[in-house]
């Protein structure tokens, strides 16, 4: 046998084309984004979209994407693009001179969204001197049909023929592509042209820069649309309720921190993350806000976090789908909901751009889908990375909510001060001009009865706000309970089922050798999530034990009698106890929360002190105004500056490998909310070592 008989090649059978085309890109609006992005890739910077007849099934139901870019040859056609996963764009990432736009379609299959689109496809394009549009017909009738003949034939995708013809041109001038497709699939409402125009007007970063512009104009007679997209972009940042803007410099990257003691958006830097550098800009609305936004754009809605390449969207994510199961939160951010539904920051009070590059984050890949992005670490990363700087906003929101009685206090006091500057300077105009007396005396007696009207408003106010401090705290401790047996039970559930999962597969597979691997990984897995679930019911029962009435206690002899309790641990691990804590320190409290917050942050320390080799603890205790103060620092593994508010969420650990279950810091969060206080992640006394915890509790009961 000659060598010809040992090869094989890979064939495609003629429904490839399906697999590629509408199984593959399952939303129409992505589907057309996708034709429209190839125009940007051809240097156009006008496109239209025309609709005609769409509002029916009809043979006749016509949509052309035409624009001006710099148009294809035949060699184009047949080389680059009906060469399936082409890599033309990968060897050259920029469009010709002079735009040398970065292309935004390098996976080589994005033309087969027509397929989703209709049932034929005509494709007239022409470049600059060239004397005919080249026309070339594609018919996917024809390779369904083909794809279910007799089953004994193999039929090929690549055998299926395709005719092109010439058509005179008018001027050699004329540039561009013209893509018609007939017998579109399905019916386009109004509503859905306008949700693609709303799309549209957002495929260019609002932020971005552009020497040469990119506009998409859409017809559609029989809606009587003839509207541009850049009639449809919405630019509310001048309204949002608070913003915060970060980059990467300087070798670091930038990233948000609530800072509790001024109650504004801190910018820090901390170290470049895995997915590489990275730029956002995000907006909160609060509820005047929104309303103000629904206003000035009446039919937009306020919808998320758009991540940028080079400019451009990456994909469309169906944000503004109406139908609630179709909308796509594929950063998560809605589903930190579950958490605490009225702290959290949704997506329909935050718009967010991310400006990533294909050279500085290459591990960002679009799905081909185009509906997210393939599972890569890096992605991963860079959605906590999101969501880390959401966390700040979601503190800023719960600041201004507590602080908005005390500021219409401040209001109601500021007007009082001015009405008694006019009473003052009443009577010193009725001392130097005694003639005007009696008109003035009129002033002065109405500006003393509003004085007196204000005075009663500020202690009614006062009055209503210690009333509701009162209840607020009453509540507070109920809620934290709820809270708490809420995010519990939601970890006990996930650790069940995926026991349940794994144990299933034992139940179904074992004995069997060649799946020894695997049952020693499962095994494995469920003996961690049993751990999981142990640290989960601990926590339930020693917050069952909360119910202990509050008392005065002596935080000194508390807290040094609780660090004391681990003398025999710290002597074992080499670890240095520093305890600076003041006297006559009388705090009324919860004993059992105390013990929960004590002992939870010096375990964690012992953890993150594991391979250190420096080993201090240092706890300090001072009383400022009506707080008391308390810092817990180690010299460990540390903090992140980024994961300094995930740290707090249940199971989330920095010390996994130590056996930190992400419980103990969580537990510390509940019982100082329910103690009315705050805690935080500061800057280390011992840096660049270590971590310092801080805590900040009221005297008052």
């Amino acid at each position: 046998m000659g060598n010809e008989s040992n090869i094989l090649r890979w064939r495609f059978d003629v429904s490839t084309f399906r697999l590629i085309g509408r199984d593959l890109i399952t939303d129409r609006v992505t589907a057309l984004f996708e034709l429209i992005k190839n125009c940007y890739d051809a240097n156009a910077t006008e496109v239209t979209v025309t609709f005609e007849n769409v509002g029916v099934n009809s043979d006749s139901s016509v949509i052309t994407i035409k624009d001006n870019g710099i148009g294809m040859s035949f060699e184009d056609i047949r080389d680059k693009w009906m060469v399936i996963g082409t890599s033309n764009k990968r060897r050259n990432p920029l469009s010709p001179d002079p735009y040398r736009r970065r292309c935004v379609g390098e996976k080589g299959i994005g033309r087969f969204a027509v397929d989703k689109l209709g049932d034929h496809l005509n494709i007239c394009t022409k470049q600059t001197l060239s004397k005919a549009w080249l026309s070339v017909d594609i018919d996917w009738k024809k390779y369904f049909n083909q794809s279910y003949g007799p089953s004994e034939k193999i039929r090929l995708f690549t055998d299926v023929e395709n005719t092109y013809d010439y058509i005179s041109a008018k001027s050699e001038n004329d540039h561009g592509t013209i893509l018609t497709i007939v017998g579109v699939r399905d019916v386009w409402e109004k509503k859905d042209i306008i949700r693609l125009l709303r799309e549209s007007s957002r495929i260019v970063s609002p932020f971005e820069k552009t020497q040469y512009p990119f506009n998409i104009h859409v017809l559609s007679p029989e809606y009587s649309l003839d509207s541009w997209s850049d009639e449809y972009k919405v630019d509310g940042r001048d309204l949002a309720t608070v913003s915060a803007t970060i980059t990467a410099r300087d070798g670091k990257q930038e990233c948000l921190l609530f800072n509790e003691a001024t109650g504004e958006i801190d910018v820090k830097l901390t170290d470049l993350q895995i997915f590489g550098e990275v730029s956002m800009q995000l907006y909160y609305f609060n509820g005047n806000a929104r309303n103000s936004f629904r206003k000035r754009y009446p039919e937009a809605t306020i919808d998320g976090v758009k991540i940028y390449r080079d400019g451009i969207i990456t994909t469309p994510f169906a944000e503004q789908e109406e139908d609630s199961d179709k909308k796509r939160d594929i950063l998560g951010i809605d589903k930190r909901m579950w958490k605490n539904l009225f702290d959290k920051v949704s997506t329909r009070e935050l718009i967010g751009i991310v400006d990533i590059t294909k050279d500085g984050n290459p591990e960002i890949i679009d799905a081909t889908n185009r509906q997210d992005f393939t599972a890569t670490p890096e992605y991963t990363a860079l959605k906590e990375f999101i969501l880390h700087q959401i966390e700040a906003f979601d503190q800023k929101k719960v600041y201004q909510r507590n602080h908005q009685g005390s500021e219409q206090t401040k209001k109601i006091q500021k007007i009082g001060s001015e009405v008694a500057e006019i009473v003052q300077q009443t009577e010193e105009l009725i001392k130097t001009n005694p003639e005007l007396a009696e008109q003035l005396s009129k002033l002065k007696s109405i500006a003393l009865q509003a004085g007196k009207g204000i005075e009663t408003a500020v202690k009614e106010q006062q009055d209503a706000e210690e009333e509701n401090a009162r209840h607020e705290n009453m509540y507070l401790r109920i809620m934290s309970r709820h809270e708490d047996a809420i995010n519990v039970t939601h970890a006990v559930k996930t650790s069940m089922h995926k026991i349940e999962r794994q144990a299933n597969f034992f139940n179904n597979r074992f004995p069997n050798e060649s799946l020894n691997e695997y049952f020693q990984f499962y095994a494995k897995q469920i003996f961690n999530e049993m751990k999981n679930l142990d640290r989960a019911t601990n926590e339930i029962f020693d917050y069952s034990k909360t119910n202990i009435p509050f008392t005065d206690v002596d935080i000194k002899q508390l807290v040094e009698y609780l660090l004391l309790s681990f003398s025999e641990q710290f002597e074992n691990e080499g670890i240095t106890l520093e305890m600076n804590i003041a006297d006559n320190l009388i705090l009324n409290c919860n004993e059992m929360f105390f013990y929960d917050i004590v002992q939870n942050l010096t375990n964690n320390a012992i953890k993150a002190m594991k391979d250190s080799e420096t080993k201090i603890y240092r706890c300090t205790v001072s009383a400022h105004d009506d707080k008391l103060v308390m810092d817990f620092s180690d010299t460990g593994c540390g903090i992140p500056v980024e994961k300094r508010e995930w740290v707090f969420g249940i199971y989330n650990t920095t010390t996994a490998e130590h056996g930190g279950g992400g419980i103990g810091l969580y537990a510390v969060r509940m019982r100082v909310k329910a103690l009315n206080g705050m805690v935080k992640v500061q800057d280390s006394e011992f840096a660049p070592l270590g971590a310092t915890i801080h805590i900040e509790l009221p005297f008052k009961k």
